[in-house]
C-alpha cells in the first residue's frame, strides 16, 4: 500500500514540477492566456497531491506511525524484505528531491512575478507623473503610491 501511494505522489508531483516548468516559460514570453491556463492546472493539482497527503498520513497514523517525515521512514524500514525496503527508500528520495525542484521552481517563478510587477509599477508611476521611488506600504504590505503632485506624463 505505502509503495503504492508514493508512486502516486511522485507522479502527482512531476505533474506539478512540469506545470511550473510551464509558467516559468510562460512567465518568460507574458503568455497571459497560457497563464491563466497553467493556474487552473496547478490549482487541481496541488488539490491532488493535499489529498494523497492526506491518504498517506492516514495510511501512517493506521500502521501506528508519526504522519511525518520521521514517521514514513521508520513505517518504510519496517518492510519485510530488503528488497521492498530499497524500493520504498528509493521512491522517498525520488520524492523528496522532487519536492525540492518543485520548491527551487516555485522560488524562481515569484521572482520571476516579482520583478515583472515591479516593471509594471515604475511604468505606471511615470506614465502618472509620480516619482518611481516613492512609495508607501498600506495595511496590507501592498505599495501605495504617495500624493505628490506630478503631473502625469499626457499632460505634460
Amino acid at each position: 500500500m505505502l509503495e503504492k501511494l508514493l508512486r502516486e505522489e511522485l507522479a502527482a508531483i512531476e505533474t506539478l514540477q512540469q506545470l511550473l516548468q510551464q509558467e516559468y516559460d510562460a512567465l518568460c514570453t507574458r503568455d497571459a492566456s497560457a497563464l491563466e491556463r497553467i493556474a487552473g492546472e496547478k490549482q487541481v493539482s496541488v488539490d491532488q497531491l493535499r489529498n494523497l497527503d492526506t491518504v498517506r498520513a492516514t495510511y501512517l497514523r493506521e500502521q501506528g506511525f508519526a504522519a511525518d517525515r520521521q514517521g514514513l521512514h521508520a513505517c518504510l524500514n519496517t518492510a519485510p524484505t530488503r528488497e521492498q525496503r530499497g524500493v520504498l527508500s528509493k521512491l522517498v528520495s525520488e520524492f523528496e528531491h522532487a519536492i525540492e525542484q518543485v520548491h527551487d521552481q516555485n522560488e524562481v517563478n515569484g521572482a520571476v512575478i516579482t520583478a515583472s510587477r515591479g516593471y509594471v509599477e515604475q511604468a505606471l508611476a511615470i506614465i502618472s507623473g509620480r516619482n518611481p521611488l516613492e512609495f508607501l506600504y498600506d495595511h496590507d504590505s501592498r505599495k501605495v503610491f504617495s500624493n505628490n503632485s506630478g503631473q502625469p506624463i499626457a499632460k505634460a
